[in-house]
């Protein structure tokens, strides 16, 4: 409890909200707040089908209880990150031992995916989190004949499907279907699961909303949420977020180092032919369950064309348990391959540090000429450049021991070492060198709106200016001629956009000087009488 309050509360209003997908959650949120509608969802003044509605509640209550602020939008990640790694020791401890359940649950804590969701007002932790109880549910009833699991199960996955989508359903249909047909126990599991009144719990949490937004909103909400956002999002690709097939072979074992380094020494232990389970107790068939976990969410994903990093956080569960089932291992009978192991983790640990030392000569950036100076001047790099050597020398330590619980204990100190100091010196660097210039154009923008003008940016899409300002609607111009069309309304025109947009869009405000400019932003203001001279060549 202690390691989850450290790394999910600890500064969670310390900076402020992320560009994009953070601060579109947040303005969803406030807009359903402030206008009253808890069932459909906008942005930017337009109705809004990105994600089912439940982090858009739990959000707004939060508005109500902590007021409008950073607190309010990633409170809900930082309880779902809590509650998953508590719930994660709690199964495991049940099932295994206490020792794979201290292993597991701190490996799902420490790994800067789950690290990242729980401190972001995200749908991405709510969905681990759901999908994982629900499959942890599932299980524990599978194997103790317990009822009373599958009904929590049915709640649960209910929950999923409100917080992301029909992928949560899909993901456990799979990974529930492929298991019980690998051990032949389909036939008596479907007999025994309470499926009248599990259906009723289904239905009766995920489908009012579902019918209500439908009823509002007809072919739009269909069209948009269903075709565009989960089945055109995984033929195509969405938003320019490709990758091959293998990104997740990529990204997932950087992203879950040390932990998976000993990985292949589970797997030796580890049976897959189906005639060996068969003849398991279910009580005793946990590993093969987490491994189809694990692999159909990473096969699934990896067949979807718009891929980011954290959207391989639904199998990270499954991958801490089956991670903490070969370090348990190793702590109790340590093999051969264990000093090869830890040598690569020492190894790791020196590249990582040798990153830290090094990462000031790829910190340049034009529109962001004092990064690099700020950074360095806060020491941060080499602090934790020291810090990993430090970690590497004690690695190596327990290589010559044979100790792997001192390198798991070392590991996970060095990990939450890098992340708070992250939080506590790189961030507010970050803070003021990049987002904080547009905090200031949003005050701006939410006074001079207040004395009848216009916002617009052109070129600029951030939502955090419109959470910031409060601002409902802030369009996002494309071109010149927009810009002269908003003029001909006869307003005055408030214009976030920055010298690469005018230099591209031709749009001449040289006349003009910028009310505020912040970093690469300027903001202006043009008067009606605009109209006839801001293009260098004519308006199309």
């Amino acid at each position: 409890m202690l390691t989850c309050i450290t790394l999910f509360f600890w500064q969670l209003d310390a900076y402020s909200l992320f560009d994009r997908t953070e601060t579109e959650t947040a303005e969803v949120a406030r807009q359903m707040w402030e206008r009253g509608d808890l069932v459909t969802p906008f942005f930017n003044d337009v109705r809004y089908f990105d994600k089912p509605v439940l982090l858009y509640w739990l959000i707004a209550a939060g508005f109500t209880v902590f007021g409008m602020g950073e607190w309010a939008v990633r409170f809900p990640s930082a309880v779902f990150a809590t509650l998953l790694v508590i719930g994660t020791w709690l199964f495991v401890a049940r099932l295994i031992n206490q020792r794979t359940a201290l292993f597991a649950a701190t490996m799902l804590a420490a790994n800067p995916f789950v690290f990242g969701l729980g401190r972001t007002g995200v749908t991405d932790i709510g969905l681990t989190f759901f999908l994982a109880g629900a499959l942890y549910s599932w299980y524990w009833s599978y194997s103790s004949q317990k009822r009373e699991g599958y009904l929590w199960f049915f709640a649960l996955l209910a929950l999923a499907v409100s917080i992301k989508g029909p992928l949560a359903l899909v993901l456990c249909t799979l990974i529930i279907g492929i298991f019980l047909v690998w051990t032949s126990g389909w036939r008596a599991v479907l007999l025994s699961m309470p499926w009248i009144w599990g259906t009723l719990l289904f239905v009766g949490l995920t489908l009012p909303w579902y019918i209500l937004v439908t009823w509002a909103n007809g072919w739009d909400f269909i069209n948009t949420f269903f075709v565009h956002h989960n089945v055109n999002r995984f033929l195509n690709v969405i938003d320019k977020q490709p990758g091959p097939w293998y990104y997740y072979l990529l990204y997932t074992p950087g992203g879950f180092f040390p932990w998976i380094v000993l990985l292949p020494l589970g797997f030796r232990h580890l049976r897959f032919s189906s005639g060996y389970w068969q003849h398991q107790p279910a009580n005793r068939q946990l590993d093969l369950f987490m491994a189809i976990w694990f692999v159909v969410v990473l096969v699934f994903l990896s067949s979807a064309s718009t891929k980011l990093p954290h959207y391989i956080a639904p199998a990270l569960p499954a991958l801490a348990f089956l991670c903490a089932r070969a370090w348990e291992v190793q702590t109790r009978e340590p093999g051969r391959g264990l000093r090869l192991g830890l040598g690569i983790i020492s190894g790791g640990l020196v590249a990582l540090a040798a990153g830290f030392a090094f990462v000031l000569d790829f910190v340049r950036d034009p529109a962001l000429p004092e990064l690099q100076t700020s950074i360095e001047r806060t020491g941060t790099p080499w602090f934790l450049a020291a810090v990993c050597l430090a970690a590497a020398v004690g690695v190596l330590f327990s290589l010559v021991r044979r100790q792997a619980f001192w390198a798991w204990a070392i590991s996970l100190l060095t990990f939450a070492t890098i992340g708070l100091t992250a939080i506590d010196r790189l961030m507010p660097v970050l803070e003021g060198q990049i987002h904080g210039h547009l905090l200031d154009i949003a005050d701006i923008l939410r006074r001079e709106a207040d004395s009848g003008y216009y916002p617009a940016t052109l070129g600029v899409y951030a939502p955090s200016l419109n959470f910031y300002s409060g601002i409902d609607r802030i369009p996002v111009y494309e071109s010149r001629a927009q810009v002269r069309y908003r003029l001909a309304k006869n307003e005055h025109l408030l214009l976030v956009t920055t010298d690469a947009r005018l230099s591209q869009t031709g749009l001449d405000l040289t006349t003009y000087k910028p009310v505020r400019s912040a970093g690469i932003y300027k903001l202006f203001v043009l008067p009606p009488s605009a109209y006839a001279n801001v293009c260098k060549v004519p308006c199309q």
